[in-house]
């Protein structure tokens, strides 16, 4: 199975601005860097919660055709593609399956299976989620993470992990949010 994004979030969870006032921050000196946390921050959060926050596109490769999803916060299934017995890919009539939620997770139900090819990307899946409105509690959880960053700055250069700075309550926000396999 491969997962690929295809189409990147638009915009970031939190604004530089944003970013800037909860820092009290008022000179650009510092943009490159604050910019690059809150990517940081918002990738980290996606890895641990299995959640896309920001609306983005994505492509899965497989070789089977998947009833779940790999990645939370599911929108719509843009296309479900396959390869027939003569190696060419055929896009799966959207009247052959539905969608449903659950546990966080997206689901695809088939009303049809369609005849695959034995082949290791015999099923592309291209799909888009993200949240319409980011929760609060995330929003505050990279506040949290990003100013811890930047004043503790110098020690990132030497290879500390984000993992590595935590506290208790504050990581405790992310938990409503995490997808946990079935």
């Amino acid at each position: 199975m491969q997962l690929t994004q295809i189409v990147a979030p638009k915009k970031e969870p939190l604004s530089l601005e944003e970013v800037k006032e909860f820092l009290r921050i008022l000179d650009d000196e510092n943009d490159t860097l604050l910019t690059s946390l809150i990517i940081a921050v918002r990738e980290h959060i996606e890895n641990i919660t299995n959640r896309q926050l920001e609306i983005a596109t994505f492509e899965l490769i497989s070789n089977n055709l998947f009833t779940k999803l790999p990645k939370g916060s599911l929108k719509t299934i843009e296309k479900i593609e396959f390869l027939d017995e003569k190696g060419i890919y055929l896009e799966l009539d959207s009247s052959k399956y539905y969608t449903y939620s659950d546990n966080g997770l997206g689901y695809i139900s088939f009303l049809e299976t369609p005849n695959i090819q034995n082949h290791k990307q015999a099923v592309k899946i291209t799909f888009v989620c993200g949240y319409d409105v980011v929760p609060e509690a995330i929003k505050q959880y990279m506040k949290v993470k990003i100013s811890t960053f930047y004043e503790n700055r110098e020690q990132f250069v030497v290879g500390v992990s984000i993992a590595e700075f935590s506290n208790g309550f504050i990581e405790n926000l992310l938990t409503p949010y995490k997808i946990r396999n079935m």
